[in-house]
């Protein structure tokens, strides 16, 4: 048991101290904001040429932090002199810009448009070019969307240069450079991986390739993990001459808006646009300390007093206010409460505050008839009096989470405020507020928390702000407050500056859009909105880790894990595998969640290679499901193929879904989460919520589709003694060619019946190479192979089956070039080095 617990133990903190995100990956490129030599290029294989002597195809993931800087993306030169040379081009008409991929010959190019509102900064993007020899053509996908196809006569040219950026700092017209961020670079050879450049800054060698060991040489490289490390200043917005007449701030998530109220006019910032605009009132706004709320459901403003008092409303279509406020509510102060529009009902909000020398507790929602705050009885309030508490969404429909503040039991001043690190559950289905039980209340100093604090539902963490005096001076943090361990980090950079002692007012915001966290600052009449890169890290997490690797303690971390996997070997494998899912090693056409059988079939559902939810128009809108949504509609779905009852109670549904909620709660909760999946799927044909015989289940009719269902049908016929044949298989294959089941999907529900569905696939595809029709047909063989190495990068069988197919009939190159991936692998999963050579293993 004390084995058991030191392995947990050791798994937890590499967790904590190695928070590995594709996100951090990726090098930003110097553009026109420094001097021509100061500016980034990329030379793959240390500027050396590489040999591909068959077609082959390089892409990469590209994203823009900046749209307006023109330049070179890549240029592929070969051994004749001649060169493909892929250009952004920066708004060629007002909505949009362009990328051009242009031939030696210029008498014929591809060009990928690119919607200005589309084309957003932080937003990766996926670019290939497929030089197909044999066919004599260039082939372009953005996006794993075919693009264009253009002929092109490459035959003879066997040796290539791949370069990024400028390719000749010698020569002075060689000066553009896009503002680009490149990562995750892969050339193929007959879909065969030859290199893989990720960019992750972490490795060893973060620009070694992870087949062959390829380097690249970088030119003024800027590493986008920096990005994620600092603050910054990206608009000032002035608002008033008068340094404590705070005017009222709103954000607009869905379109990434912020709107400030400066009593003649509204300002609107566009973060996308980077651009701010002004709507003059037809009435004047109250505008003197006001706070400002947007509900984003019917597009209008309020703005109240901000110690509470009388609300006004502005509706943006009519552009003028509809109820002015007339009266302060100076009987009762609630400085520092916190403010929310609760979309279920529509109604106004407010919680906690401080005045007249007291914090309060009570939670108000606003009578727009008698024009006043009204209490609401709540069934439990385990809240103590506090103000300046962070404030946001907690993982349920309803629920909120509330963080920290200052005040004390009885909420009067006379005793002395305390500051907080508790945490509480406001729970709006119930009128309850819970407080939950950290692992541990970490202290850290504060003067003053912020809203709105923002829910990382994939690692159990919450972001919220927090303003502390030191040294006669007021600066900024960001924190993340980790659930599962009550840990509390610093992430990013220490902030803004003052030793003016002043009201403040900041807010933190997330930008799907732009992926990034924006703090809007009030001081001295002015706005200053800053922004940093999501996931936002420590200062000292990177440089930690280069030390860490540079005295090779991870070889210690991953010796000590080796142990582990003997004790829960299983359990560890198959997560070990779930978590490099999309490491070196997945097939091709999995390494972007690419389906290339099912791509785009309308009225559809995808499991096989990830979650993936096609509707009428054939688009995926898997996306758009909220993560809690998300997972409701597989767990439905998953349960409705069951062999002995095809679906699932409201019990059980309830108690895997909301385990802790009372079962009033759990009711309302469902019901809730019912209607809007049955709403989302008003879009989809043929797939429909149903309620029979106490089972909750998902119904595919005839005129849509599942992959899951058509791998389960082609099961029974294969068991029920049907005769295989090239059509039964083709069709299987297609089926399973996305890859492992729900791949990048993790629930505590899910993860068994993932791992044994890959069982029972891998073993259903191994019976195929039994049958005597398969064993005579190489090609077929080769193919059932690569998809069971689409389930389990080092199942070893059917590696050796491949390879022993492709050495007898003369493909040895291909062979070797197989192996070598898979030593790779092997070595990344278990760290350390396969025990036999490629001679020993296939005659093993």
């Amino acid at each position: 048991m004390k084995i058991l617990l030191l392995a947990f133990t050791v798994l937890f903190f590499i967790a904590a101290i190695y928070p590995q995100r594709d996100e951090l990956n990726g090098i930003k490129f110097n553009s026109e904001n420094v001097q021509r030599f100061q500016r980034t290029s990329l030379f793959l294989n240390d500027n050396k040429p590489i040999e591909l002597q068959n077609s082959f195809s390089i892409s990469f993931d590209i994203s823009f932090w900046d749209l307006n800087s023109y330049g070179p993306i890549l240029r592929i030169e070969e051994n004749y002199g001649n060169e493909i040379r892929v250009i952004y081009k920066s708004f060629e008409s007002k909505d949009s810009s362009n990328i051009y991929i242009t031939l030696p010959s210029n008498d014929n190019f591809i060009s990928i448009k690119l919607l200005k509102k589309r084309l957003l900064r932080n937003k990766w993007f996926n670019l290939k070019l497929i030089i197909d020899k044999q066919g004599e053509s260039l082939i372009a996908e953005w996006d794993n969307l075919l693009i264009g196809k253009i002929p092109y006569q490459i035959k003879k040219a066997n040796k290539f240069l791949f370069t990024f950026g400028i390719k000749d700092f010698k020569n002075p017209n060689d000066f553009d450079v896009p503002a680009i961020c490149i990562k995750n670079i892969l050339i193929t050879e007959n879909n065969i991986k030859k290199y893989y450049w990720d960019l992750n800054p972490f490795d060893k060698d973060p620009l070694a390739d992870k087949i062959s060991d390829s380097k690249i040489n970088v030119i003024n490289p800027v590493w986008l993990y920096s990005d994620h490390q600092k603050w910054k200043l990206i608009k000032d917005i002035l608002t008033s001459g008068h340094s404590n007449n705070q005017p009222g701030l709103a954000y607009d998530s869905i379109n990434s808006k912020f709107f400030i109220d400066g009593k003649e006019n509204l300002i609107v910032y566009d973060l996308i646009l980077g651009k701010d605009s002004l709507i003059k009132y037809k009435t004047t706004s109250p505008a003197h300390w006001n706070d400002l709320s947007y509900d984003e459901n019917k597009q209008l403003l309020y703005s109240y007093f901000t110690a509470r008092g009388e609300v006004s409303v502005y509706n943006l279509k009519k552009n003028e206010w509809e109820y002015i406020r007339k009266k302060n509510d100076d009987a009762g102060y609630y400085f520092g409460s916190t403010k929310f529009i609760y979309p279920n009902d529509g109604k106004l909000y407010l919680l906690g505050g401080y005045g007249y020398y007291r914090t309060k507790k009570d939670l108000f929602s606003y009578d727009f008839v008698k024009k006043d705050w009204q209490i609401v009885k709540l069934k439990k309030n385990e809240m103590t009096p506090r103000a300046w508490f962070t404030f946001g969404k907690a993982f349920n429909d309803g629920e909120y989470f509330i963080y920290g503040g200052f005040g004390n039991d009885t909420g009067n001043q006379e005793l002395g405020f305390n500051s907080y690190y508790d945490l509480f559950v406001l729970n709006m289905n119930d009128s309850t507020i819970t407080k939950l039980k950290l692992p541990k209340e970490q202290k850290f100093s504060y003067s003053y928390l912020f809203n709105n604090l923002y829910l990382d539902t994939k690692d159990s963490s919450i972001y919220f702000l927090s303003m502390k005096e030191e040294s006669k001076s007021f600066t900024f943090s960001l924190n993340k407050l980790d659930l599962k361990t009550g840990d509390i980090t610093t992430v990013g950079n220490k902030f803004w500056e003052t030793n003016e002692h002043s009201w403040l007012y900041a807010s933190l915001n997330y930008s799907k859009s732009t992926n990034e966290f924006i703090t809007a600052i009030f001081f001295n009449g002015k706005y200053e909105l800053f922004s940093i890169k999501y996931p936002p890290v420590s200062e000292t997490l990177i440089p930690a880790f280069q030390e860490v690797k540079q005295t090779n303690h991870t070889e210690v971390i991953i010796f000590a894990m080796g142990g582990i996997f003997l004790i829960i070997l299983v359990i560890v494998i198959y997560n070990k595998r779930k978590g490099k899912s999309n490491k070196i090693g997945e097939p091709i056409n999995s390494r972007f969640n690419i389906d290339y059988s099912f791509s785009g079939a309308k009225n559809s559902i995808r499991l096989f290679g990830g979650f993936h939810l096609y509707d009428k128009d054939s688009k995926d809108i898997s996306a758009s499901l909220s993560p809690k949504l998300k997972e409701i509609f597989l767990l439905l779905l998953i349960k409705s193929f069951s062999n002995h009852r095809g679906g699932i109670t409201s019990e059980e549904l309830s108690s895997t879904i909301w385990p802790d909620a009372s079962p009033e709660s759990a009711k309302t909760n469902r019901g809730v989460a019912i209607n809007k999946i049955r709403k989302f799927l008003s879009n989809v044909e043929g797939i429909t919520i149903e309620f029979s015989d106490k089972l909750w289940q998902i119904k595919i009719n005839n005129s849509a589709n599942c992959d899951y269902a058509e791998y389960l049908k082609y099961c029974s016929l294969f068991k029920a003694g049907n005769t295989l044949n090239g059509s039964l298989l083709n069709s299987v294959l297609n089926v399973l060619a996305g890859g492992e089941f729900l791949r990048g999907v993790s629930y505590e529900w899910l993860d068994s019946i993932k791992f044994a569905i890959n069982i029972e696939v891998i073993g259903f595809l191994k019976s195929f190479l039994e049958s005597p029709e398969i064993k005579n047909d190489p090609e077929k063989i080769v193919r059932i192979c690569d998809t069971i190495l689409q389930f389990d990068i080092v199942e070893q069988d059917a590696l050796k089956i491949k390879l022993r197919t492709l050495t007898e009939t003369g493909k040895i190159h291909i062979a070797k070039s197989s192996f070598n991936l898979f030593v790779a692998d092997y070595k990344k999963l278990y760290d350390e080095n396969f025990p036999l050579s490629f001679e020993e293993f296939i005659s093993s």
